[in-house]
């Protein structure tokens, strides 16, 4: 599915709107070539992040959920992803699940908050494909301390994607890698 740069600004805005008191980051669209080498392989490819942080920090990670709601027919979250043996945060993310899109065992094991969404969709063998929209430069502003709990004033680098479940557009994201890979 081919996309206008304009789309991830779209989808990233539409996620922001579920959550009002989330501030919207200061965000730059980038190229792979502007992120730096390790962000480049937490951030750029067509993989579930649960998978690619599991091998990356070389632990599994659980899901927190930091805020929900559920409206026409969506499912939306924000989520840290967190080393299970750490319990260092090395995600940052919002989601949106079209729930009709799935099947009402996988609707239940999304809601019940329990495993990172990755690893439910590969558990339930769900048909997938994950498609990159753009990576992001996000600048430093103070709200943005809470999604790792760090004043960490470099910028911190993301993705706008996008799960196609049994060929439909079913799940929206926002992802931002911990800014101490």
């Amino acid at each position: 599915m081919t996309r206008l740069p304009d789309d991830s600004l779209a989808v990233l805005a539409g996620l922001f709107k579920e959550f009002p008191s989330e501030p919207f980051p200061i965000v730059h669209l980038i190229n792979s070539s502007d992120v730096p080498d390790t962000y480049r392989s937490l951030l750029d490819h067509e993989h579930h992040m649960t998978v690619t942080m599991e091998s990356h920090y070389a632990e599994p990670v659980r899901v927190r959920v930091l805020s929900e709601i559920s409206q026409n027919g969506c499912y939306s979250r924000i989520l840290n992803l967190i080393g299970e043996k750490t319990g260092k945060i090395v995600l940052f993310g919002l989601m949106r699940v079209r729930m009709d899109f799935l099947p009402t065992q996988v609707q239940g094991e999304i809601l019940a908050r329990k495993e990172p969404l990755g690893r439910i969709l590969i558990r339930n063998e769900i048909m997938r494909k994950i498609e990159l929209i753009k990576l992001l430069k996000i600048d430093a502003f103070p709200a943005r301390e809470h999604w790792f709990h760090s004043n960490d004033q470099k910028p911190y680098y993301g993705r706008v994607a996008l799960i196609h479940c049994q060929g439909m557009p079913a799940i929206e994201l926002f992802e931002v890698a911990s800014p101490s890979v």
